[in-house]
């Protein structure tokens, strides 16, 4: 057996304590901001989760596009896609405009468009979701 003096054990105490003391309070600093939607936060990219949701720190395109704030982590993802359906119906609107069934089919097209907006605004990246 390996014989240990006191003064190596008292660090070696002295450093678990310290370590341990220090970690507890980084969790209790992290449970006690408020994670919810439009709330600030101050890193990109920080991920939480209140309750069953799930939150990501970033710039919420439709509350507060120029600040860091927590958002849905639905939020960013659904954007992207929203920006993508958007530069995809320019295409779809010069091909479906040369035909009057083609027309028709560009009015629905344009509706689609308008509720997911404001789908995007009431409930995915809405303040306080």
């Amino acid at each position: 057996m390996i014989k240990v003096s006191n003064r190596v054990r008292t660090s070696v105490v002295a450093l678990s304590m310290g370590l341990l003391l220090t970690s507890t309070s980084f969790v209790t600093v992290a449970n006690a901001a408020t994670i919810k939607n439009g709330v600030a936060c101050k890193k990109d990219g920080l991920k939480g989760k209140a309750g069953s949701k799930r939150y990501v720190c970033g710039k919420n395109p439709y509350v507060t596009p120029t600040k860091l704030t927590w958002m849905l982590t639905s939020c960013p993802e659904a954007y992207d896609l929203y920006v993508e359906a958007k530069d995809q119906y320019g295409i779809f609107k010069d091909i479906l405009s040369a035909s009057p069934e083609g027309l028709a089919e560009l009015g629905n097209l344009q509706k689609s468009m308008d509720s997911l907006d404001v789908l995007m605004k009431t409930k995915v990246c809405k303040r306080g979701a």
